[in-house]
């Protein structure tokens, strides 16, 4: 966003590389533009951000600041802030989630684009928020497939206190993994997506869950 000219001065909201293209590259004098006469900071940020996040050079600090901003004015309400912004309600809990937990260093790790806000989340998860452990878990993550990944957050979320050793040893356990295909139902599929955006966490791992969970309930698991 810009200032341009000074009787009034006005506020670029949206536009502003076609209108520097056009200006700039084009000298085009007369430049065709929608005029809001009252916006506030909240609806600009919206305005700005719903039309940014189409765009794959967006940063990734940009569209956290804007989220998190929206997060506050909105008084802390999620879902508002995915429904004014376009973004799904899993992606802005992504991003609340990294900006109130995460250590300032894997921030800037996530700003340099060396760190993917997956995998701070996994971090974070199986970490069970201990700023330093998820640190140090994160620099584990590089080495490993997205399976190994989410071991790392099972057993550390059902470990709370286990050492990092203990989880990336579990992490590293040779298993087998076998995919089973299940025909769901449109209610249950409904279901699976929308547990997936409330909890942020991938619909195979919820599944997965549920299954367990089943299976233990019927006396099949020990």
């Amino acid at each position: 966003m810009g200032e341009y000219g000074v009787d009034p001065p006005y506020q670029l909201i949206v536009g502003q590389r076609r209108f520097l293209a056009l200006r700039d590259i084009l000298g085009a004098k007369d430049i065709k533009a929608t005029f809001i006469p009252e916006l506030t900071d909240t609806d600009a940020i919206v305005m700005s951000l719903a039309e940014n996040m189409c765009r794959s050079d967006l940063t990734y600090k940009d569209a956290a600041d804007a989220v998190t901003r929206l997060y506050q004015a909105f008084h802390h309400n999620d879902k508002r802030v995915a429904r004014e912004t376009g973004l799904s309600l899993k992606k802005v809990r992504q991003y609340i989630y990294i900006e109130a937990r995460a250590s300032s260093e894997t921030k800037k790790k996530l700003r340099e684009g060396k760190v993917k806000p997956v995998d701070v989340h996994r971090a974070l998860r199986a970490a069970s928020d201990d700023i330093d452990k998820a640190d140090k878990l994160l620099a584990k993550m590089k080495d490993y497939d997205k399976y190994q990944k989410q071991r790392m957050v099972e057993y550390g979320q059902q470990n709370p206190s286990a050492t990092i050793k203990e989880i990336v040893t579990n992490a590293e356990q040779p298993r087998v993994e076998r995919q089973v295909i299940v025909r769901l139902s449109d209610k249950a599929r409904a279901g699976l997506a929308a547990a997936s955006k409330k909890m942020s966490m991938e619909p195979d791992e919820i599944a997965a869950r549920a299954v367990e969970e089943w299976l233990s309930n019927q006396g099949f698991i020990e």
